[in-house]
């Protein structure tokens, strides 16, 4: 049997794992509800909701002191259990819209779906709170139950997301909140208290089961401004990548990116895909002759299989159209490279004999990143093809913080190209837009700062630019193109109508594009993409947000004088700041209401002016530097890791790990020396500036390791500046401790509000600044720390 502390501890335990996984599993909620950038509020959301539980208890008074704190514990305990459940049904339903505008009726349905996500955090936040302050153990190993479970629902998210839908996988969470109750329910003094957590248990655990095996599990009903018609579904799966939906297939002209004259001749049977409620992608029928794939040719984005055979690479197989393409063009072998295990999961098992591909010994279906797998093969290609590649998601909101971008950078296009056969072709089709701002010019300015990388005399003689409605695609090669490839180029172009922008020798009739793919030196690229409203700078790891070319100083002037009648690019980068404007307003407004108004009500602690001040400074740059260092960790190492949820699990894991650890050494450990008030806090800043110099060249060095290998060498680099970290929070509370013991409140709650803050101001500093930016300001941060703590010991001596 458990003793009381046995029970307390597994209490703990088993609600901060829940706690976890619900952060991770609402990113994944948000980034099909509404757009990826939104998938890091849940970060914000959780660290809000619980820092308002901690300054609710504080406050609480009698209400969570001796005995009515247990039955405090076991009561919120239950209730955080009910709105784990219940606030996920509630955001499956609600309307959710991205903001178009600073109108009541745009901010509105936004604001509703923050405060719902926030609900279950706030609860936790009261039960966590209560369970290391209210009910009597040790502290340290409190603690570490604390981190402990918070680590691991790090790690289970990935299993449960890769085997369950998202709402089983949230159920089974609810379930495991609801073991959690059964334990604190044992310290309450009440007869058999355990019931009533142990029956939502067995509920939960038993919805989660039946629901994963349903045919049609519960699932989204609005997402990204338009319903979800699942009658209409033929199959749907969640991972950790994202969530795919198969439609019925029906039989029809082929869907074409960018379709060539007489393509309207030929008749295929398609299934559609749909990724994250938008991002779309189609398997079509074959019989597995080459001779019958002559319509995949009709497309600008196979223009490099007019040029070339040989060897082909694919970077995102989707649905497997572009591999068709591959063999249409004559390709004598297709490496297929897809990160997303369920498309590839589709094509080899339940419609491998609908398309065929898996089926053929010529084809190699590759389940990994891209750019990872590029970096360690051996092999070289004739043909690189890269096609509307990312999501619309990604897309459509600017790329704003947890996008799948790191295909775009001047470091990936290195890898691309150094994997090119002498004479291969890199083709990357993007969307284009004669008249409004679009990718293009960015797209081409990444090209040409790559191949001035590579000592390129010459930029323009390697390119070619051939576009057809709305799709635009990029041909890249190692060497200058021959004259042979202008004429085939010419000749293709006029055959099927596509339009000719940009080739060698014949300049192009856009100015613009012509001045940037001119540039033989990174000043005059620099010059010819100078623009003071866009920005057209070649995106690199650092700053991979390729999808995001509107400067922050032009937002208001576009979006007032042109409205969202802009289109292209802009379009998505208007309503992705506003977004993030809104978002910035509803975050204050809630930090205001449920922890600075309670806070001010309560009246300030029993304490002087000056330690008072210099208390709010410390536990304000404690708060804002961590979520400075943790979002852009999260940022940069989703590019490094291959995908967003990976970066959240791995870097939460081990920041929450080695920053409790920090916290518990520094409660054995001696550390009221001044000294250590300034070292501490410095040897974090100084950690931090040291990986704002060595991440890329570490990343270099290792981007071509498997995916377990980079996920320790990502622990390895966050470990120690979190460990550090760790130590400050602890320190600054056992220093205002020595002159108030009713100040908890305060420094709990300013830290918390500041960490909200902090993380969009993270957001907002990589996205314009760059992620090492956001990482020095982190580091200054802490470095004014210590300066504040240094200051505060001494008024309190």
């Amino acid at each position: 049997m458990l003793g009381e502390r046995g029970w307390l501890f597994g209490g703990l335990f088993l609600t901060t794992l829940a706690t976890l996984m619900l952060e991770l599993l609402d990113s994944r909620l948000l980034s099909v509800l509404t757009w990826y950038h939104l998938a890091a509020l849940a970060v914000s959301l959780a660290m809000l909701g619980m820092s308002a539980g901690a300054v609710f208890v504080f406050l609480g008074g009698a209400r969570f002191q001796g005995p009515e704190a247990r039955r405090a514990l076991a009561r919120y305990s239950l209730v955080f259990v009910l709105a784990v459940a219940v606030a996920h049904v509630a955001n499956l339903c609600i309307p959710v819209s991205m903001a178009r505008g600073l109108a009541a009726m745009d901010i509105a349905p936004l604001a509703v779906t923050t405060a719902v996500l926030a609900v279950p955090f706030f609860l936790s936040g009261v039960v966590v709170t209560l369970a290391l302050t209210r009910v009597g153990s040790r502290i340290g190993l409190l603690y570490g139950f604390d981190l402990l479970g918070a680590a691991a629902g790090c790690l289970l998210v990935i299993p449960l997301l890769n085997h369950w839908d998202l709402s089983s996988a949230v159920f089974a969470t609810a379930a495991i909140a609801a073991a959690g109750a059964c334990c604190f329910a044992r310290l309450a003094p009440a007869p058999r208290p355990w019931r009533a957590p142990a029956l939502l248990f067995g509920v939960l655990l038993g919805g989660a089961f039946l629901n994963a095996g349903s045919e049609r599990p519960l699932g989204i009903l609005y997402a990204k401004d338009k319903y979800l018609h699942a009658s209409r579904v033929q199959f749907s799966r969640w991972n950790t990548h994202s969530y795919v939906m198969a439609w019925f297939p029906g039989a029809g002209a082929p869907i074409y990116w960018g379709a060539g004259k007489g393509s309207d001749a030929f008749r295929v049977e398609m299934t559609g895909l749909t990724i994250d409620a938008d991002a779309g992608a189609v398997m079509t029928r074959w019989d597995g002759r080459r001779e019958s794939l002559a319509w995949a040719l009709y497309d600008v984005t196979s223009l490099p299989y007019h040029l070339r055979s040989g060897d082909a690479a694919v970077i995102g197989v989707g649905g497997g159209r572009d591999v068709l393409s591959a063999l249409a063009g004559g390709s004598t072998s297709v490496t297929g490279i897809e990160v997303n295990g369920i498309l590839l999961d589709l094509l080899r098992g339940s419609h491998r004999d609908y398309t065929r591909i898996a089926d053929r010994s010529d084809v190699m279906l590759v389940h990994d990143e891209a750019r990872s797998y590029l970096s360690r093969t051996d092999e070289r290609f004739d043909v690189i093809q890269m096609s509307l590649t990312d999501t619309w998601a990604a897309t459509g909101a600017g790329a704003f913080a947890l996008s799948e971008n790191g295909l775009y950078t001047l470091d990936a296009w290195s890898v691309f190209l150094d994997r090119l056969k002498p004479g291969g072709l890199f083709s990357v089709s993007r969307w284009f837009s004669p008249d409004h701002v679009s990718e293009t010019s960015r797209l081409l300015a990444l090209a040409v700062a790559t191949l001035l990388r590579r000592g390129a005399e010459s930029p323009s003689e390697h390119i070619a630019l051939v576009t057809s409605g709305s799709v635009a695609t990029l041909l890249v090669s190692g060497a200058p193109m021959a004259a042979g490839d202008v004429a085939r180029i010419l000749e293709v172009a006029g055959r099927l109508g596509f339009q000719p922008r940009l080739l060698p020798g014949h300049g192009s009739p856009f100015e613009a594009l012509e001045r940037i793919a001119n540039s033989r030196s990174f000043g005059e690229l620099e010059s010819a993409i100078a623009d003071p409203h866009y920005d057209y700078s070649p995106p690199t790891d650092d700053h991979p947000y390729f999808f995001n070319i509107l400067r922050p100083g032009s937002f208001y002037r576009i979006a007032r004088l042109e409205g969202f009648g802009v289109g292209g690019v802009v379009f998505g980068n208007i309503r992705a700041t506003t977004t993030l404007v809104v978002l910035f307003g509803i975050a204050a407004f809630l930090v205001t209401a449920i922890i600075l108004g309670p806070l001010l009500r309560s009246g300030r602690p029993d304490m002087g002016g000056a330690a008072f001040g210099w208390s709010l400074l410390c536990f304000a740059s404690v708060g804002l530097g961590f979520m400075l260092m943790q979002v852009p960790f999260l940022q940069r190492f989703s590019v490094y890791l291959g995908h967003p949820t990976y970066a959240l699990s791995v870097i939460l894991f081990s920041m929450i790990l080695f920053a409790g650890l920090g916290s518990l050494v520094s409660d054995r450990l001696r550390i009221d020396d001044r000294d250590w008030h300034v070292a501490l806090p410095i040897g974090v800043a100084l950690l931090l500036l040291l990986l704002v110099l060595a991440v890329q060249p570490v990343f270099d060095a290792t981007i071509g390791l498997g995916l377990p290998a980079r996920c320790l060498i990502a622990v390895g680099l966050t470990a120690p500046p979190s460990f550090l970290a760790g130590f400050c929070f602890p320190l600054a509370m056992r220093i205002v401790g020595r002159v108030s013991g009713d100040a908890s409140a305060w420094m709990w709650g300013v830290n918390g509000a500041f960490g909200v803050v902090g993380s969009i101001l993270a957001v907002a500093t990589s996205l314009w600044l760059g992620i090492q930016t956001s990482l020095t300001l982190a580091a200054a941060a802490y470095a004014a720390f210590a300066g504040f703590a240094w200051r505060l010991e001494r008024v309190t001596r």
